[in-house]
This record gives C-alpha cells, sequence and structure tokens, in this order.
C-alpha cells in the first residue's frame, strides 16, 4: 500500500526552499493588503487553491484561538516574539518541522487543519510570519483573517469575515491564545 502525498507538505517545503525566489511580491494576481488591529496580512503567492500570506504583528498583540473552516496550512516562523498554541496549548521544540540543518526555528514550520484551534501572542518584538495555505476546492482563496470561526480581533474584524462566524470579545489576553495552558507565552517567563 503507498502513503498518501501530503500535496500541501510538498509545497510547504517547496516553498520554504525556494523563498529567497519569492523576495517580490507577485505581478500575476493583485497583491491584496489587510489590516486589523494594527496586524498588516499581505498576498505573498497564489496559484490555484494555494497561497502564501505574510503576517506582521505589532508588539504584545494576541491572535486569540480560531480556525479556518476552507484553508488547511503550515504557518512558518521568520521572526520575532511568538508563542503559537494548536488544540488550546503552546507549540513546543517536538512540534516543529525545522529546516535541516538550522541552529535556530527560523522558517520552521507548524501544521494546523482546518478543524485545529489555533492561535498565537506577540511579546516586546511582535513578530512575523508566513501562511503557507491549501484552499478546499471551490473556494476562491482569500486572506485567511477573513475565512475564520472564533474570538476575533475587534467589530472591525467580524464586519470582514467572508466565510465562518466571528465571536467578539471586549478584553483579549494571552489566555484567549491558549486556553488550556497555565502559564503565560515564552517570552514572559
Amino acid at each position: 500500500m503507498s502513503e498518501e502525498v501530503d500535496e500541501l507538505e510538498v509545497f510547504a517545503l517547496d516553498f520554504r526552499a525556494r523563498g529567497i525566489g519569492y523576495g517580490y511580491l507577485p505581478t500575476a494576481i493583485e497583491t491584496s493588503t489587510y489590516q486589523i488591529r494594527g496586524i498588516t496580512g499581505i498576498t505573498w503567492y497564489r496559484h490555484g487553491q494555494f497561497q502564501v500570506e505574510m503576517f506582521v504583528v505589532p508588539p504584545n498583540r494576541v491572535i486569540p484561538e480560531h480556525t479556518h473552516p476552507n484553508v488547511d496550512s503550515y504557518e512558518m516562523y521568520l521572526g520575532g516574539d511568538i508563542s503559537f498554541s494548536r488544540s488550546g496549548k503552546w507549540i513546543v521544540e517536538e512540534d516543529l518541522i525545522k529546516v535541516p540543518g538550522s541552529t535556530d526555528n527560523r522558517g520552521a514550520l507548524i501544521k494546523v487543519k482546518t478543524t485545529d484551534m489555533h492561535g498565537g501572542s506577540f511579546g516586546p518584538k511582535g513578530g512575523v510570519f508566513m501562511s503557507i495555505q491549501k484552499w478546499a476546492d471551490g473556494v476562491e482563496p482569500h486572506s485567511v483573517a477573513l475565512d475564520y470561526i472564533g474570538v476575533v480581533l475587534d467589530e472591525n474584524h467580524a464586519s470582514r469575515v467572508k466565510l465562518g462566524k466571528a465571536e467578539v470579545k471586549s478584553e483579549i489576553t494571552w489566555r484567549d491564545s491558549a486556553t488550556l495552558e497555565e502559564t503565560g507565552p515564552t517570552y514572559m517567563q
């Protein structure tokens, strides 16, 4: 019996390996830039159902746990103070798909399925990451910030969600990004 090929993993590994070649934003598509509560998302690449978005997050922000109902993805750490979570728990070293031979976590990937609750807390340096995505057949790719089920960043974010269900909460803390954790993000320790 042959093992099923994970097309998204093949794409994510290839994109990471050729990342230098993607230094310029694509001209073949209309580049989309989103800003929600100071977090900027940039559509970096798109081909059919595959898409890559880069997110730049200012210092001391929280992205509450949520899912993307039409997207499987790999999140790729680029830099900064980021504590990612999945299924209510902080991502630990063993969860990372690291760049072979790497001595740090830059380029490390975290797999996120459509049903995986995930979030993040960002420390004093803020953070930058890429979301390498495969969208469901029949769904035109757009920003994952707009394909969203869960607590949103604010009313503006709620009004922009296209597919999913937005929940507005008056105050968001690090606990909203990792609901099963007892201790704060790594940059707080």
